[in-house]
C-alpha cells in the first residue's frame, strides 16, 4: 500500500491500494481516500460471504483498476437488481460487486463498483469503523433453502442443532454445537487475521467430531475446495455463490508433506486437525429448529470472538502478489 500525491476533486489526498484473491489470479489496485470507514450490508449474501464494502466515486476521481486477471473470476447474481458479485473459482475470494447505477441522475449512468476491502494488501480490517446497510430490508425477501439431510448424530452434551446453507441453497448444513450459540457458548469462537481467512471473512468455531457435522446428499458435489497453509487445510466454498463453509484437513496430503508440516512452525496446529478439528464458518447458518427467535446477527454479537493473529502465527507467511 502506497501513498499518492493525488487529490480528487474536493481536494482530498488519495491513496493507491493494492489488492488480490488469495491465489493471486486476479490482482486490482483502488485509488481513494484513506479507508478508515467501510460499509457492513446485512443481507444474507453479503453476510454470508462476510463482505466490507468500499465504493469508490469515479465522478471525484477514484479509481478501480484491474491489473492481473486470469478469467478465474466468477458471477453471482442473487436478486432482481443484478447485482454482480465476482469472486475467484480457485480460492473463493469475493473481491468485488458491480451494480446499476441510478439512471435518473446526471453523471450517476452506467456501472458501479463495489470493492471488498477484506482483499486489500495491508490493511488492518479490524482497525476500521464498521456502518451497517440495511439491505436485508430490501424486497423481496430472503429464504434461507430448508435443511433436507440426516441430522448430525453425535452424541454432545447440552447439543444444539443449527442448519444453514450457501446463499443460491446448493450446499446444506447442519452443526450441533456444544450448547446453543449465544453469550453462555464456552468453546473457541475465532475471527482470524491471516491472508485467507480475512478475505473469506470467516468466524470459525471447532466442533471436534466430525459426526457433529452433516451434509444433504447433494451438497458435497456443490462444493470446492481451496488448499492453503501448506496445502494441509482446504477452505470449503460453493461452486455457483462462492459462500464459504468449512476448513477441512486435505485427504489428499501425502505423508512426507505432513510429517514436514509437523517439523515446522505450524506443527501443533497440523496436530490438532490431524487429531480431529472440523471448523465451520458460522456466517453460514440461517436458523436454529429448536430456537424460532435465533439469528446470527444477535448471536454473533453475544458471543466471545477472540481475535486470532493468524497473520503472524502462521509460517511462512503470506507473501502479496
Amino acid at each position: 500500500m502506497s501513498s499518492s500525491q493525488s487529490t480528487d476533486s474536493e481536494g482530498n489526498p488519495l491513496k493507491s491500494y493494492r489488492g488480490n484473491c488469495h491465489c493471486g489470479a486476479f490482482i486490482f489496485t483502488l485509488l481513494v481516500p484513506e479507508i478508515t470507514t467501510v460499509m457492513y450490508c446485512n443481507c444474507f449474501n453479503c453476510r454470508k460471504k462476510g463482505y466490507l464494502w468500499l465504493i469508490p466515486d469515479t465522478t471525484k476521481g477514484h479509481k478501480f483498476e484491474v491489473v492481473k486477471d486470469e478469467g478465474k473470476l466468477t458471477e453471482y447474481v442473487p436478486g432482481p437488481k443484478g447485482t454482480k458479485y465476482n469472486f475467484c473459482k480457485v480460492c473463493g475470494t469475493g473481491v468485488y460487486a458491480a451494480y446499476k447505477k441510478e439512471q435518473n441522475e446526471p453523471g450517476k449512468e452506467g456501472e458501479g463498483v463495489l470493492v471488498n476491502v477484506r482483499a486489500l494488501q495491508e490493511l488492518k480490517i479490524w482497525d476500521l469503523e464498521v456502518k451497517e446497510f440495511d439491505g436485508k430490508s430490501i424486497p423481496p425477501p430472503y429464504q434461507p433453502a430448508p435443511f433436507d439431510g440426516p441430522e448430525p448424530t453425535a452424541e454432545v452434551e447440552n447439543g444444539v442443532v443449527y442448519h444453514g446453507s450457501c446463499h443460491c441453497g446448493a450446499v446444506k448444513v447442519a452443526v450441533k454445537t456444544k450448547g446453543p450459540l449465544d453469550k453462555t457458548y464456552k468453546e473457541r469462537v475465532i475471527d482470524c487475521n491471516c491472508s485467507v481467512c480475512q478475505r473469506g471473512g470467516y468466524i470459525w468455531i471447532y466442533p471436534s467430531s466430525s459426526e457433529q457435522l452433516s451434509f444433504t446428499p447433494q451438497s458435497r458435489a456443490n462444493l470446492t475446495s481451496y488448499a492453503c497453509i501448506s496445502k494441509l487445510m482446504c477452505k470449503t466454498f460453493c461452486k455457483t455463490c462462492g459462500v464459504h463453509l468449512t476448513n477441512e484437513f486435505n485427504s489428499a496430503a501425502t505423508e512426507d508433506e505432513i510429517e514436514a508440516a509437523m517439523k515446522g512452525k505450524n506443527g501443533d496446529m497440523v496436530m490438532r486437525w490431524i487429531k480431529g478439528v472440523f471448523p465451520i464458518n458460522i456466517r453460514c447458518l440461517d436458523r436454529c429448529p429448536g430456537d424460532d427467535d435465533w439469528e446470527l446477527e444477535k448471536c454473533v454479537k453475544e458471543l466471545k470472538v477472540e481475535k486470532g493473529d493468524g497473520w503472524n502465527m502462521i509460517q511462512p507467511g503470506y507473501v502479496n502478489p
